[in-house]
């Protein structure tokens, strides 16, 4: 027997959701920018031409453009809302690896009454797992409890918090744990907050190891519970959802 849910959700699809939307909002500024350039520019020749006011004008106008170059800034890197996208992808294809007959995995999931999401839902005879993929192009070090992107210090709070919540949902224990592509985490991982940080490549053989929790028909009941209670994260996937 092999767990089919049904039309699920796409790995990485809210993140490309995140970043069309920076796109969307950068194309738009430019569009501001633009416009104001030729507002500006019209009122600078008006002003040149009817008035001893000319600077007064041509100020306002470059205060006008500064005001719009601030709104074309996109809001951080949108680039990172890619590399998330391809961080979970890989991930999903490192899943693909877990025997279909005795695991379910279910992908970008929405955690309801919040922005947040569940990259990877993984449920099987070790029990539930939430994995938090991170795909990051600083070295990783790991120290006492805790884990650092170059000068950034790993927050596990949020794959804590998510796994809280997955576990009132679904009544049963979600563990969570941290998948890391990235150069410099040693193969065994390390903890950050309480949470198992892995490197990617060694999250499968985490997943499997350990005594078993849940029998194969625990597993079928705790996926459906979880296909029926935990929505697609990503606008498309949903309407995908609904339709299938």
């Amino acid at each position: 027997m092999s767990f089919i849910l049904g039309p699920v959700s796409v790995p990485g699809s809210s993140a490309m959701d995140g970043y069309w939307a920076a796109q969307t909002r950068r194309r738009r500024g430019l569009a501001l920018v633009t416009l104001l350039l030729v507002l500006a520019a019209g009122c600078g020749w008006t002003g040149w031409h009817t008035s001893g006011s000319a600077r007064i004008v041509v100020v306002a106008a470059a205060l006008v453009l500064a005001a719009g170059a601030l709104v074309a800034r996109p809001r951080r890197d949108p680039e990172r809302w890619l590399r998330g996208a391809a961080g979970e992808q890989a991930t999903a294809a490192l899943l693909e690896r877990l025997p279909a007959r005795r695991w379910a995995v279910l992908h970008d999931l929405a955690v309801p009454g919040s922005r947040a999401n569940i990259d990877h839902l993984v449920i099987g005879p070790t029990g539930v797992w939430l994995v938090d993929t991170k795909a990051t192009r600083a070295p990783v070090r790991s120290g006492w409890r805790s884990v650092r992107f170059g000068e950034r210090k790993l927050d596990s709070g949020p794959a804590r918090w998510e796994a809280e919540v997955a576990s009132e949902l679904l009544g049963t224990p979600v563990r969570p744990i941290i998948a890391v592509h990235g150069e410099g985490l040693r193969r065994r991982g390390a903890r950050a907050g309480g949470v198992r940080v892995v490197p990617a490549s060694s999250l499968v053989k985490r997943l499997r190891r350990g005594p078993r929790r849940l029998r194969r028909l625990e597993v079928a009941e705790v996926a459906d519970l979880a296909y029926d209670v935990l929505a697609p994260a990503s606008s498309w996937d949903k309407g995908r959802r609904h339709r299938g």
